[in-house]
């Protein structure tokens, strides 16, 4: 289905990022990584094969999407999808934020996709069916957990910059997706240890209706049929994803 589409996934080298990589590739897709970990980005190469491009940069960096702009219209010309999946987070107490705090979340959550969007959407309206996936998460969606308020906010943003683009980029479909517990090295790299991720994990199991942890290639999935002419249709959608988590009313925390 997606034979000779290209794809630009940033924080494409774990989690979300190269479950979907792998699929698109599996597909027929290109697929540029922009990632942040050059030697993460070369085993992800070695993993999916010649059509995965890597592209080392980081998302907060405008000179760096700059020059990734560049080099994607050089060597393909245009870009058909651009998914805006890299992330971090971390858990901070609202009286003792520091402004760097602030600025270690938004950059990258926040500022790193309106940029991507700035200077890719030249090379998205090449394409005959340009899409944008937003990747949000369901604790946009929760006000239950202590401590959050940096990376949920944040998150709450990418729903109303998705407005933002179908509205002022007309021609280019763009949507959210907001998952929910996914397994993926998001948590390990907020600090937590492997023993604690597995409490908060059967923590969370006993909530999910689906009975099961998400896997990144269940948010892959999702994002594929949204990148393809069959969901032409779909526009400033926000898709939850999250196996009837927020179903119920005992929640924990999300990223």
């Amino acid at each position: 289905m997606f034979k000779d589409v290209i794809v630009l996934i940033t924080g494409a080298a774990s989690g979300i990022g190269f479950g979907t990589a792998r699929l698109f590739i599996s597909e027929g897709a290109t697929v540029v990584g922009f990632d942040l970990e050059a030697a993460a980005l070369a085993r992800t190469r070695d993993d999916l094969g010649e059509r995965f491009v890597s592209r080392p940069g980081d998302v907060s960096n405008e000179a760096d999407i700059a020059a990734a702009a560049r080099f994607v219209e050089e060597r393909f010309g245009r870009l058909d999808t651009l998914v805006n999946n890299a992330g971090r987070g971390t858990l901070v107490q609202m009286e003792a934020m520091q402004e760097s705090d602030f600025y270690w979340h938004y950059d990258v959550l926040v500022k790193g996709p309106m940029l991507m969007v700035k200077h890719f959407a030249p090379l998205l309206r090449k394409s005959a069916n340009p899409s944008i996936l937003n990747i949000s998460s369901s604790a946009a969606r929760v006000e239950h957990t202590q401590n959050h308020f940096l990376y949920s906010t944040a998150k709450a943003a990418m729903l109303k910059f998705t407005q933002h683009i179908v509205r002022d980029l007309p021609g280019i479909r763009a949507n959210t997706i907001l998952p929910g517990w996914i397994d993926t090295p998001i948590y390990a790299r907020a600090g937590l240890d492997e023993a604690t991720i597995k409490l908060v994990y059967e923590h969370a199991l006993p909530r999910i209706p689906a009975g099961r942890i998400g896997s990144p290639e269940d948010i892959g999935h999702c994002i594929l049929f949204l990148s393809s002419p069959k969901a032409s249709y779909i526009n400033g959608a926000s898709i939850d994803i999250h196996g009837g988590y927020l179903s119920n009313a005992d929640w924990g925390f999300l990223w």
